[in-house]
């Protein structure tokens, strides 16, 4: 029998497992999805507003865009194989959050020696829609790991921590890069992320995830009984699991809902960057530094914000404010936007079109963590994200068609239309609902 503590015979340090340690998988699942802000801060502010500077027209970064985040709407199949698949002596999920880490940090080596230029737009979709691909599998494994190991009491203020700390993460990259790219010095931004992800990974890689399992794959360690038990040996026990999920209109309403309520975040990523750029003569520095400001505060807000406006507000309300909030907004600027006088205006509404739909995001993932099966939760968790990381990526890509078609203006109503119907179909979900709810939790539980 492997001894289940190896690490202290071959030199390891053998530090106190996620599953033990709240302070631990806080820290772990923290610093996970801040490398994923990376790749989101990236794809969706620095590069997107360097293309803007560069002439790119709006169709051409509403492409670049979507298709960048497409990988986030093939969560469904990361997750079915991690519950299908997974080196058990690792844990459920660690190996594979080692393995994306890796090629995440590999791909933006890759991209700091091809050194493309801001003209080469389909290599730099490619690049990123593989960094994001990477980056799917990460967030599908911690979220994975998360409903595994989080207790149902710390679920909400972890939802709002891993949200603001992939916040923070867009910030920091949309700020660093920006600064970098403005002098088109591609190659430096990506060896200087790539770095870091690698340093940040090996300090992830120390922490196991449950007591006596193998810290690496060289090393002894045995699988834990949660692992045994919780992980599937064939397809079948998987998919019956989400189809039982999937029985009720609820929850499928509750999908379309959610997928709905990325429209705000779709014109912050293929909209905003034209607009700030080539219609009120930003830099791509200066539009990525607002947005990376505005990033950090949205992060604090969804840190600090989240717990207490679930607690008070309950599920249910906190969905419609934030709901109408967002609607409001873009009808506001929509109505607006051809009397704005400088850039005043535009920062106002962005401010709170990124800080309310990023509350609105923890919010409604708090309501879809309710509805995990352990048992199947990397599966299942990702088919609940699937939806809206889809909708993000076809709004996005569609985006740059509709300011073609009917102006900036045009986007904003568009925007406001899309939230009420994602309200509507919200509440037909019943969402926040006590009745439901507590059906959920004890399911889950």
């Amino acid at each position: 029998m492997d001894d289940p503590s190896p690490a202290l015979h071959r030199g390891y340090p053998a530090f106190p497992a996620m599953s033990e340690s709240i302070y631990l998988r806080c820290t772990a699942i923290i610093l996970l999805y801040f490398m994923q802000g990376i790749v989101v801060g990236l794809s969706t502010i620095a590069i997107p507003a360097w293309l803007a500077d560069r002439g790119a027209s709006p169709i051409e970064i509403g492409g670049f865009v979507g298709t960048a985040l497409f990988p986030w709407s093939l969560k469904l199949f990361n997750g079915l194989l991690m519950d299908r698949f997974t080196y058990r002596p690792m844990g459920r999920r660690r190996s594979w959050i080692l393995v994306a880490q890796t090629l995440m940090m590999t791909t933006l080596f890759g991209l700091a020696i091809a050194d493309p230029a801001a003209s080469q737009i389909l290599l730099l979709t490619a690049f990123c829609f593989t960094l994001n691909l990477c980056a799917t599998f990460n967030d599908v494994a911690v979220d994975g790991m998360t409903v595994d190991l989080v207790p149902e009491e710390e679920r909400t203020t972890v939802n709002g921590f891993m949200f603001a700390s992939q916040t923070l993460g867009i910030s920091t990259a949309a700020f660093i890069a920006g600064q970098l790219l403005v002098d088109d010095q591609i190659s430096i931004m990506a060896l200087l992320f790539g770095l870091f992800v690698g340093i940040a990974s090996l300090f992830v890689s120390l922490f196991r995830e449950r007591p006596g399992e193998r810290l690496f794959p060289w090393t002894g360690g045995r699988p834990s009984s949660e692992c045994t038990e919780r992980q599937h040996a064939a397809w079948l026990p998987i998919l019956a699991g989400i189809f039982r999920s999937l029985l009720s209109l609820q929850t499928l309403l509750f999908l379309a809902g959610a997928g709905l309520a990325m429209a705000t975040f779709a014109f912050l990523d293929s909209v905003a960057p034209p607009l700030a750029v080539q219609q009120l003569g930003w830099g791509s520095d200066d539009y990525s530094s607002f947005a990376s400001v505005v990033g950090l505060v949205a992060a604090i807000a969804g840190a600090t914000m989240t717990t207490f406006l679930v607690r008070w507000a309950g599920l249910r309300n906190s969905t419609t404010v934030l709901f109408l909030i967002l609607a409001l907004a873009a009808i506001l600027a929509g109505a607006t936007y051809k009397i704005w006088q400088g850039s005043t205006a535009f920062m106002a509404i962005y401010a709170i079109q990124y800080i309310v739909a990023l509350l609105l995001t923890i919010v409604l993932i708090v309501w879809a963590m309710r509805l995990c099966d352990p048992t199947v939760a990397a599966s299942l968790f990702a088919l609940f994200m699937a939806a809206p990381n889809l909708a993000r990526s076809l709004l996005s890509g569609g985006s740059g068609w509709v300011v073609e078609s009917s102006g900036y203006a045009g986007a904003y109503y568009a925007v406001a239309a899309l939230s009420l119907a994602g309200l509507a179909l919200c509440l037909f979900a019943g969402v926040g609902a006590g009745s439901r709810a507590n059906e959920y939790e004890q399911r889950a539980g």
